[in-house]
């Protein structure tokens, strides 16, 4: 059994996750993207390993099926297994089934395979079936990264087709079609919490990233949460699985280490300066839903679990306007940046800072960072702008400043709170980490660059540092 903070297998990067959860357990089938693809001994193709607590992951194993993301159900006795191939610049949905009731031995049935009908939906794309069956309608719906037949370039839509038998598919008109994507919503995952439906899908034009829209259950009308964004800009391809009790989002935080699509700026050697590439590490939120039917994010337990062991805090303020209050720090200056250095990072580790704002424009962590504060990884909450920020080193610098012509690096929206209180919990394992606030918003992200440095604390105007706490994992001699 393998544990790992972010999954990945080595040489290869984890791309797709296709979860369910089957009598008890997390199945976790992935599409593989070997770094090395015509290696010797390398097998091509969707994977499988499997998983009671999303921590702990069995051997993965290669099941043989070939093309894009899919689904799978159970219908008469035998697994169904829908995926996606691309051939010749075409799309089409292709159907196995379970040869011997596993989920490791699958039959293509070839004469199953098909495209978009030419009326309804239009090429080229026509990819990432999602199966659901309607028990009250006894019919399977199949929701599809699809584009729609229009006039306009807009098509990007959710398409959907409706079978009896898994086997003769019938198009019905887009489940979803916002007529705002150039291309198709990918990897839609269709489910229900409580008294509420979600459709849950990626972007990669237009808006670059993962969204979900809601219905409420006995109505028919997508509604656009205030806040539809799943993570931000560095995690992608989102599906979930889940119990009565919890439901997961599964993707992957891309890597910046090979130049697949030839954007790199040649003269900046600096990896940070990289664009990002497709696949990486395994990345799981645990969703929570909000009163008003929004979704929100937050570490799952599991993970949280692993980080027993306490790390002395050790406080040496770097610029003055710092006050010890009620055991934390306030930052008591109204229009000066004030920061804080703190102790040394280890390999693996998990942060909770609790914050309150108190007029502070900016206000978190640095990661990363030494005593000179000049280079570092920021994480922080605006507050007025209703955002979790991630802003690296390479802003730091007039080189930095010049070379690209944007604000921040990464965000993704944070509800305002009414009493200035923001949770903010990170977790962060080599140069890949997440970070979470109020079990609303996640951001995933990325250091390469730095390898060492210190915590730091910062405030752009007044806030206090309630509890700053840092732990890292029982080392395998004391398990």
């Amino acid at each position: 059994m393998g544990k790992k903070l972010f999954y990945s297998a080595q040489g290869a990067r984890t791309g797709d996750v296709i979860p369910k959860y089957i009598d008890g357990k997390y199945q976790l089938f992935y599409l593989k993207g070997w770094k090395n693809p015509r290696e010797e001994g390398v097998v091509h193709g969707w994977h499988r390993m499997e998983s009671t607590d999303l921590v702990h992951m069995s051997e993965e194993v290669p099941i043989h099926v070939q093309g894009g993301t899919g689904d799978l159900i159970f219908h008469d006795g035998k697994w169904h297994l829908f995926a996606c191939i691309f051939p010749d610049g075409k799309q089409f949905v292709t159907h196995y089934v379970s040869r011997d009731g596993s989920l490791d031995h699958w039959d293509y049935l070839e004469e199953d395979t098909f495209g978009p009908d030419g009326n309804i939906y239009q090429g080229p794309d026509w990819r990432d079936p999602r199966i659901v069956y309607r028990e009250e309608l006894q019919e399977y719906w199949m929701f599809l990264a699809a584009r729609a037949n229009d006039t306009h370039s807009q098509t990007g839509c959710v398409g959907l087709c409706v079978s009896k038998d898994l086997k003769h598919w019938e198009y019905r008109e887009p489940v979803y079609y916002p007529r705002r994507f150039n291309g198709a919503c990918e990897c839609p995952d269709v489910f229900r919490m409580g008294d509420w439906y979600y459709l849950v899908f990626s972007g990669y034009t237009n808006l670059f990233g993962n969204y979900y829209i809601k219905c409420r259950a006995g109505e028919s009308e997508w509604r656009i949460p205030d806040n539809h964004r799943l993570d931000a800009r560095a995690f992608y391809a989102a599906k979930t699985a889940g119990n009565e009790k919890e439901r997961y989002l599964f993707g992957w935080n891309p890597t910046k280490e090979e130049n697949l699509f030839g954007f790199w700026p040649d003269e900046m050697k600096a990896q940070d300066y990289r664009t990002w590439d497709w696949g990486g590490e395994m990345v799981i939120h645990q969703l929570v839903q909000q009163p008003d039917g929004d979704l929100g994010l937050t570490l799952p337990k599991g993970k949280r679990e692993l980080f027993v062991t306490p790390i002395t805090n050790c406080y040496i303020p770097v610029t003055d306007g710092w006050k010890e209050q009620g055991g934390g720090f306030a930052a008591v200056k109204t229009a000066e940046q004030q920061m804080m250095l703190m102790q040394q990072l280890p390999e693996r580790y998990r942060i909770c800072v609790k914050l309150k704002v108190q007029g502070a424009q900016q206000a978190g962590v640095i990661l990363h960072v030494k005593k000179e504060m000049k280079e570092g990884y920021y994480l922080y909450v605006e507050p007025n702008k209703k955002r979790l920020v991630m802003r690296s080193w390479i802003r730091m610098s007039e080189e930095g400043g010049k070379t690209f012509p944007y604000d921040v690096e990464l965000e993704t929206p944070v509800r305002y709170a009414e009493d200035g209180r923001y949770h903010l919990e990170i977790i962060a394992e080599g140069n890949i980490g997440t970070a979470y606030v109020n079990e609303e918003a996640a951001l995933s992200f990325r250091m390469y660059d730095l390898e060492d440095g210190n915590l730091g604390l910062f405030s752009f105007g007044k806030a206090i540092f309630e509890s700053v706490t840092m732990s890292t994992e029982r080392k395998e001699n004391e398990e």
